[in-house]
């Protein structure tokens, strides 16, 4: 199946690296063919209702475009919301959820927070009615710790309340036909690696295997070894460069700076290949 046919698509990776814009595009891409899409933050700093065009996303579903819909979502949110669901009525869900005891007890439970938006995350991917739920992660450390947690709550719990639904989270999480991981990351040192530990310990840990690597901002091939133009900028750069014009030495600095991180990229390129299973894109 093509990452797009998926009807869950977890888009995951360091801080900084573009994560939240691949989300937005894999969510602009099966909304533009026609399926009906839910993209989902998870506690963040909105940045859909600006990529969109539209509303400020917050805990309240909005509508984005065509087929398109987004929710940011918060531990909060998401607990008001199960604990409605359960007890029917505002009242007795203040009456419950909103005491000083019940509120002391749920902040001790660890894990409670995370839990509560995978939740959310799992309603609307099997009780509603979406062809696509394209679900952006915390940061990578989050990340993990978030997707641990139905295994925690089975390998500590075996049997309890809590312990379906749980069985039910992670039977979503790690199957692979309904099911993929992309995992977005740069061609630099540190974003490489925490890109091939968090794919190592998504795969062997909690069995999600990644299905694509995103390397994003790479910078462009302009100067291909062998090739002309890398054949002059050996020629005009080191101490040439001191006869050039100064607007001109300015401008043989800029394209010696892309060739120089053209060809770290692709260093790191080469070792993600090497290390990340799964297709670059």
């Amino acid at each position: 199946m093509s990452l797009l046919d998926k009807h869950l698509i977890l888009v995951a990776g360091k801080g900084g690296v573009g994560r939240s814009t691949v989300a937005a595009a894999i969510a602009s891409s099966t909304s533009r063919a026609g399926r009906k899409t839910l993209l989902i933050e998870a506690n963040a700093n909105d940045r859909y209702g600006d990529f969109f065009g539209g509303p400020e996303v917050g805990p309240e579903m909005v509508k984005l475009g065509d087929h398109l819909f987004a929710i940011n979502t918060n531990p909060g949110a998401a607990l008001e919301e199960y604990g409605l669901m359960i007890l029917r009525f505002r009242r007795v869900y203040r009456m419950v959820f909103e005491n000083r005891v019940t509120r002391y007890f749920l902040r001790a439970i660890p894990g409670l927070d995370d839990y509560s938006i995978l939740g959310k995350m799992w309603f609307h991917a099997t009780k509603e009615r979406w062809d696509t739920i394209v679900f952006d992660l915390p940061a990578s450390g989050h990340s993990l710790s978030m997707l641990r947690i139905p295994s925690v709550i089975l390998d500590t719990v075996p049997e309890g309340p809590l312990t379906r639904d749980a069985r039910d989270v992670r039977r979503l999480l790690t199957s692979t036909d309904e099911t993929a991981l992309v995992c977005v990351t740069l061609a630099e040192e540190m974003p490489a690696a925490e890109a091939r530990e968090l794919t190592e310990t998504l795969a062997t840990e909690l069995a999600i295997p990644t299905q694509h690597l995103v390397v994003n901002q790479t910078y462009p091939d302009r100067f291909p070894d062998g090739s002309a133009g890398d054949d002059l900028l050996d020629r005009v750069t080191g101490p040439e460069a001191e006869k050039l014009a100064p607007e001109l030495a300015a401008f043989v600095a800029h394209a010696d700076l892309i060739r120089h991180r053209r060809r770290l990229n692709e260093r790191y390129l080469a070792e993600l290949a090497d290390t990340v299973k799964a297709p670059q894109i």
